[in-house]
């Protein structure tokens, strides 16, 4: 019988699974981490339980950086996932599953929204950024200025994923029909969405579109690339990392966390918030698959708990 390994067991799994490569590097990582603990020439089917509680003692102290509850339970998820498989199949010679029920309570936390007023001073932000770059003729720490404005606008008035965002090309906005595309491929359900283009966004976006045609930006290339508009970006395309860093840079600047999902969390917020809100529309808009994940994303209103309270009297 063929003594299989991690790679052997991985291979195994995605020659079964039709999966994405987004979806095949969340298997690598939580697989490469707990090698990494255990030693890498540790074969799957010597891992014991007492191995896997090991790890999930580690990764909960100071020594693994006091992990998030969450992140330990994905890690965990996708370890089980691949013993179940190798253990269905036959692949090792063990029936029980070392990571069965390792899964811990996660904590449920208030999601993070931004107010109005921290979005107004973010504008400000950019609009001051933006004219020191006009009128200085030299690249500000925000450059360029122009185009994360239009980042900053696309991901406030749709709330679509930080993936979303990056896998777009020219073909999916439609200035003309309004509607912009949010991909499967970058959702986690893999279910294509369509985010309707508002008043506000459109210049933003037409201004994209028009600079894009200028440098050359084709059908079926990134659109959202800040690398092509810039005179310090270097790389071929444009990553996470690099929206990241234009975010960590205009927290500093404005005093608060700011990050591409904390938009999503502010957007379906303020439309629950509406007199004619309608859980429908947000779940839609957000591109979830059910009721529940939305709930998740919309914080109660303390102004309308008040209310309500104060209605008994």
């Amino acid at each position: 019988m063929k003594t299989f390994t991690f790679d052997d067991l991985l291979q195994s799994y995605f020659s079964e699974r039709w999966l994405t490569e987004r979806s095949r590097t969340s298997y690598f990582v939580p697989v490469k981490l707990f090698r990494r603990f255990v030693g890498q020439d540790k074969l799957p089917e010597e891992v014991t339980r007492d191995d896997a509680r090991q790890w999930r003692d580690f990764c909960f102290s100071e020594a693994g950086r006091n992990l998030a509850h969450s992140s330990w339970n994905n890690y965990c998820r996708h370890n089980r996932i691949l013993f179940k498989h190798a253990i269905d199949h036959a692949l090792i010679p063990i029936s029980s599953n070392p990571f069965a029920k390792m899964e811990v309570s996660s904590p449920k936390k208030r999601k993070k929204t931004l107010s109005k007023r921290q979005v107004e001073m973010a504008r400000e932000a950019i609009d001051l950024h933006k004219k020191i770059e006009r009128y200085r003729k030299t690249p500000s720490v925000l450059h360029p200025v122009w185009f994360w404005e239009v980042v900053f606008e696309t991901f406030y008035h749709t709330g679509i994923r930080l993936t979303q965002l990056l896998l777009m090309k020219p073909e999916d906005i439609d200035l003309k029909s309004r509607v912009l595309t949010a991909t499967w491929q970058g959702a986690k359900n893999n279910r294509e969405h369509f985010v309707p283009i508002s008043n506000a966004l459109y210049p933003h976006l037409e201004n994209l579109m028009n600079s894009a045609r200028m440098v050359g930006i084709k059908r079926g290339e990134q659109i959202f690339n800040v690398n092509r508009f810039s005179v310090r970006h270097r790389m071929e395309m444009m990553d996470s990392w690099q929206v990241e860093s234009f975010y960590q840079k205009l927290s500093q600047i404005c005093g608060y966390q700011m990050s591409p999902h904390r938009f999503r969390h502010t957007l379906g917020t303020e439309l629950m918030k509406e007199p004619d809100r309608n859980l429908h529309i947000v779940k839609a808009l957000l591109g979830h698959s059910n009721i529940s994940t939305t709930l998740e994303y919309v914080e109660v209103d303390i102004g309308s708990l008040r209310s309500a309270i104060e209605g008994r009297v």
